[in-house]
């Protein structure tokens, strides 16, 4: 623990570059949808059913990861989750027939999820104590996006430097296979060993039901399970802004850059800073619903050609929810889960906060395709104040429930 503390900020540093350098690859179609498509030769349908299948699997392997994080060394975890995920982009980068594709990507989910997201939770969990939780997971998720942010400004020009669109596809399926590499190296020699890790009997299986019993974990899944779905509507401002105010390509690239990245750090930033000085980070997310609420109240209350309004309620709407998106993570450390478990602890609430991601995107489309123009968005928004309603309710059950009972917390 001692190393943990000492480099702490290395080490959270490595982290957050790791957490985005990992999911870069996966995740390629946000960026160069169209291209791959001609690149493999496949149709939207096969495309489509390439994520759901990386989704699923991810789904099914969250647990089971929280478990082997308890039970190996996150260190090696890391390292072998980052340098496998770049040696299947070499092989991706041949663009090979699509059976294969999809064993790619199931791999993927494996070295994503199941060797490595519980993991690093783990890792920034340990940086810290209880009063410093905020700060930490704030300041992983702002190194997760500026390390985005930077390493898509690089694969832009990469991309843009090859006539052949698909050519240029290949560098840079490279390039972040090269930067995957090189971070689980920097991984392996910067992460301490938690000595802590080896066969404990702590993640036997009556540990992971007593988990599942504990009403502590249910709240918090409860909790970061409105948080993700507003996260996930809250990506359909963009087309939103483009669908009603018709706006050009170039605008459409800025309010894109602005939502994804400049937000997200301004909202990780402000948690970083301010929400451990709240009683309870339960708190700070309830003042983060209610921002929410309100402003997503004021679209559906304003009128339609009000297109600089919209974007200025979107940037506020933005640092709420993105304030509560960087912290969640940090209420497991106030329900007092022994640290010798808390990977399995973070693969369990992962798994259900992560649960609309197999189908609230299918269902917004549903609804955007079903209600056209500003009609079917209204909905949308309407569904965030729901999400958002819900999660204040139980976020203020669990803050009476920790005040009720500070000091009598079932310990596990």
């Amino acid at each position: 623990m001692k190393n943990f503390i000492s480099n702490k900020y290395i080490i959270l540093l490595i982290c957050g570059i790791s957490a985005s350098s990992i999911y870069r690859l996966p995740f390629l179609r946000e960026t160069y949808y169209e291209t791959i498509t001609k690149a493999l030769n496949i149709t939207n349908y096969e495309f489509g059913l390439l994520m759901t299948c990386y989704g699923i699997v991810n789904f099914l392997l969250y647990m089971p990861g929280g478990w082997i994080s308890d039970k190996c060394s996150c260190k090696k975890l890391i390292s072998f989750s980052l340098i496998l995920t770049g040696i299947l982009g070499f092989y991706f980068s041949t663009f090979p027939k699509y059976s294969i594709v999809i064993l790619i990507h199931g791999f993927w989910a494996i070295t994503s999820v199941f060797t490595f997201w519980s993991a690093c939770i783990k890792v920034v969990n340990q940086l810290g104590n209880q009063e410093e939780q905020g700060k930490l997971f704030g300041y992983w998720y702002l190194i997760q996006n500026i390390t985005s942010m930077i390493l898509s400004f690089i694969s832009i020009p990469i991309f843009s430097k090859f006539s052949n669109s698909i050519i240029g596809l290949k560098f840079v399926i490279l390039f972040y296979a090269i930067v995957c590499i090189i971070v689980g190296i920097l991984s392996y020699i910067y992460i301490p060993d938690d000595k802590n890790n080896n066969n404990s009997k702590s993640t036997e299986l009556n540990v992971i039901i007593k988990i599942l019993k504990n009403h502590y974990v249910w709240l918090i899944s409860i909790c970061s399970f409105c948080i993700w779905s507003i996260y996930i509507c809250f990506s359909y401002m963009t087309p939103y802004l483009t669908d009603i105010f018709k706006l050009n390509e170039e605008k459409v690239v800025f309010i894109s850059t602005l939502r994804a990245y400049i937000l997200f750090s301004i909202g990780s930033l402000i948690s970083a800073r301010i929400s451990d000085k709240f009683k309870t980070k339960t708190i700070f997310i309830i003042y983060c619903f209610i921002g929410i609420i309100i402003f997503n109240s004021i679209y559906l209350l304003i009128p339609k050609n009000t297109i600089y309004i919209s974007i200025l309620n979107m940037s506020i709407l933005g640092i709420f929810i993105y304030c509560a998106n960087s912290i969640f993570f940090s209420l497991i450390d106030e329900i007092k889960i022994p640290r010798n478990i808390i990977g399995t602890a973070s693969g369990i609430i992962s798994l259900f906060t992560y649960l609309p991601d197999i189908y609230l995107y299918i269902i917004l489309g549903e609804i955007i395709d079903r209600y056209p123009n500003i009609k079917g968005y209204k909905f949308i928004f309407i569904f965030m104040i729901v999400f958002a309603i819900v999660g204040i309710i139980v976020c203020y059950f669990l803050y009476n429930k920790l005040k009720n009972n500070k000091n009598q917390i079932k310990k596990l």
